[in-house]
């Protein structure tokens, strides 16, 4: 562990979710990034790979965090989740696991983190979601790159033609998905979360016609979503099956439940 005295008086000049690269013992160079974080002080260095946590033992009590604006700029400091400190690293797979999506079950590749906006990041080409780690920040999701013109949705299992499964969230869409592959990788079931209750016009054209399995969220706004989407999608043809869990949604069922509930439905 880097000694306290080398970075910690630094990053306690931070303001909260901020990030500084430092100079240490090991280079000439900068190449220790020091973080404030909303429950302690860390750092890591990539040249030496190493690091240090202090915890915030008397935190004040913050105002929360808002974000305005629902699609940003890719942070400057995303970095993919293998570069980001042990620290980090343990914070992300905290959330993820609790949310249902322990390693596997998210491809790692698409897993990335900003200290700034203090998120996870989910990447699909030019555009990202991003999940907060702490409860004070609003909203839980922002949007962020190139949304513009594109319907607000988010594919993890994408064919051309077959049946389609519709989630609310992205951690939901990953869960389904690794379902499917596990269990069927020939299958041509589509994986879509729809970020909400509510298919936006541009994504019409992908739905009409084919068969629908709706695994909306098991309370009243996943009930009331359903509903909707099937008397829009009704003037199409296509079976509109609901699948919702009984309560709690997709992501917190198991692999093998949700193929389950997947492969009973599309016969």
């Amino acid at each position: 562990m880097i000694p306290y005295d080398e970075w910690l008086s630094e990053a306690k000049r931070l303001h909260v979710g901020q990030k500084k690269r430092i100079r240490h013992g090991c280079g000439r160079t900068a190449s220790l990034d020091v973080y404030n974080n909303d429950d302690g002080w860390s750092c890591w260095c990539f040249r030496c790979h190493d690091g240090g946590r202090m915890p915030k033992q008397h935190q004040r009590i913050q105002e929360a965090r808002v974000e305005p604006d629902r699609v940003q700029p890719v942070p400057a400091d995303v970095i993919h989740i293998t570069q980001a400190s042990r620290y980090e690293q343990q914070r992300i797979w905290e959330l993820l696991v609790q949310k249902g999506c322990p390693p596997g079950i998210i491809p790692e590749e698409a897993v990335w983190f900003s200290a700034s906006a203090n998120r996870i990041l989910l990447r699909q080409g030019n555009q990202a979601l991003g999940r907060a780690l702490s409860l004070r920040q609003s909203p839980k999701w922002l949007e962020y790159g190139k949304w513009f013109g594109q319907p607000k949705a988010w594919w993890t299992r994408y064919r051309d033609a077959g049946p389609m499964v519709l989630v609310e969230d992205a951690l939901s869409s990953y869960k389904v998905a690794k379902a499917i592959e596990h269990y069927a990788p020939e299958s041509s079931v589509s994986v879509l979360a729809t970020l909400g209750t509510v298919v936006v016009p541009g994504l019409i054209p992908s739905l009409a016609g084919r068969d629908i399995i709706c695994m909306y969220d098991g309370d009243r706004a996943g009930a009331d979503g359903a509903a909707g989407i099937r008397r829009r999608m009704a003037v199409f043809g296509g079976k509109f099956i609901e699948a919702r869990p009984v309560s709690g949604d997709p992501k917190d069922m198991t692999l093998e439940s949700l193929y389950e509930t997947v492969k009973h439905t599309v016969v």
